[in-house]
This record gives structure tokens, C-alpha cells and sequence, in this order.
């Protein structure tokens, strides 16, 4: 029955993980091409779809960051918490650190198959997500349909484009170590994209 329940948090973890992977993708990705509307500029249907698409996934990942929060806080992380923040356990902290030293030596094949630097790494994109998406519906509320918003807004706005640069070293680096496993055998992105009860 354990196991069971296991197998299921496991599955769970995994499409909330894919559904983020989409949403965060998309929204990144409509970022590049998209621009603002304002009094002075007329949009090209290509920017104005991108800036739409940008504000929909945008409630998506919120969506979804709000489900991944509820169902971490309610215990259903197989890990457990602390394996995404590990910062209150001297234990899990120096086993992070441990888990660097393959990198730090660039002995990439000494990474182990589980590793508690990568549940930090995790929390940390976590945190950095969700603070896009909280910065976010502040704008998506705070800008107008012609493109004004107020100097409190407009600030939110610069950190929103501020933490972005933090999301895409996390998403790169992220998924290159994700590559690097499922080379050294680890079949981390096999796992990852199962989908099933396997």
C-alpha cells in the first residue's frame, strides 16, 4: 500500500513537473517576440498574439505553481521537503555541498544518480518561478489594455524581466544537467517524461 501511494506521488510530481516544463516554455519563449501595447505603438499581429499568449500561459503557470505548492505543503513530496530546501538541515546541506564536488572537479561521471544538490537546485528554480508568476498577475492586473500602469507597477515590471534572466540560466542549466545524466545511464529524462505508473 506504501509503495502504492509512492508510485502515485511519483506520477503526480511528474505531470505537474510537465505541465510547468509547457507553461514556462511557452511564456519565455512569447517573451522574446512580444511587445507591449502602448498609445504610440501599434502592434504587429505577430507581437500582439505573442503578448496575449504571454498573459494566458502566464495564468497557467500561476495555476499550476499554486497546485505544486499546495501538494509539497500537504506532504506528498516522495523526498519530503527538505529535499528542495535543504538551507534548515546541516545534514542535507553538507550532503548538497558533497554532491558539488564532482562538478567543482569537473568529473562529470562522478555525479551520483540522486543527488541532494539536484532537490536544492530544484527548490531554487521553484522559488525563482513563483516569483515570476506572483510578479506577473500584478501586471497582468496592473497594465492597462492600452499599455499604462503606474510607477509602482511599472517597477514590478522591471523586476518581472529581472528574474527572467535568472529563469533561463535555470532552465538551460537545468535541462543540460538532465542531458548529462541521461547520458552517464541514469535515465533521468526517461523517468521524467513516463508518465505512467512504471
Amino acid at each position: 500500500q506504501r509503495q502504492q501511494h509512492y508510485l502515485v506521488d511519483r506520477i503526480q510530481s511528474r505531470w505537474i513537473h510537465a505541465a510547468l516544463v509547457f507553461f514556462i516554455l511557452v511564456q519565455l519563449t512569447s517573451s522574446l517576440i512580444m511587445h507591449l501595447p502602448g498609445p504610440a505603438r501599434t502592434l504587429t499581429p505577430l507581437e500582439a498574439g505573442s503578448f496575449l499568449l504571454h498573459r494566458l500561459t502566464g495564468v497557467g503557470v500561476l495555476f499550476v505553481l499554486t497546485v505544486h505548492w499546495l501538494w509539497i505543503l500537504s506532504g506528498h513530496l516522495p523526498e519530503g521537503l527538505g529535499h528542495l530546501f535543504p538551507w534548515s538541515s546541516r545534514e542535507r546541506l553538507d550532503k548538497a555541498l558533497e554532491d558539488m564536488k564532482p562538478l567543482l572537479r569537473f568529473k562529470i561521471r562522478d555525479l551520483p544518480e540522486k543527488s541532494a544538490l539536484a532537490g536544492a537546485v530544484e527548490g531554487l528554480g521553484l522559488i525563482v518561478a513563483t516569483l515570476m508568476a506572483v510578479t506577473g498577475a500584478v501586471l497582468f492586473f496592473g497594465i492597462s489594455v492600452s499599455g499604462t500602469m503606474s510607477p509602482a507597477v511599472h517597477a514590478v515590471k522591471e523586476i518581472h524581466s529581472f528574474i527572467a534572466t535568472f529563469l533561463w540560466i535555470y532552465l538551460i542549466g537545468h535541462s543540460s544537467m538532465g542531458v548529462i545524466h541521461q547520458l552517464l545511464g541514469h535515465r533521468t529524462l526517461s523517468r521524467m517524461f513516463n508518465l505512467t505508473l512504471r
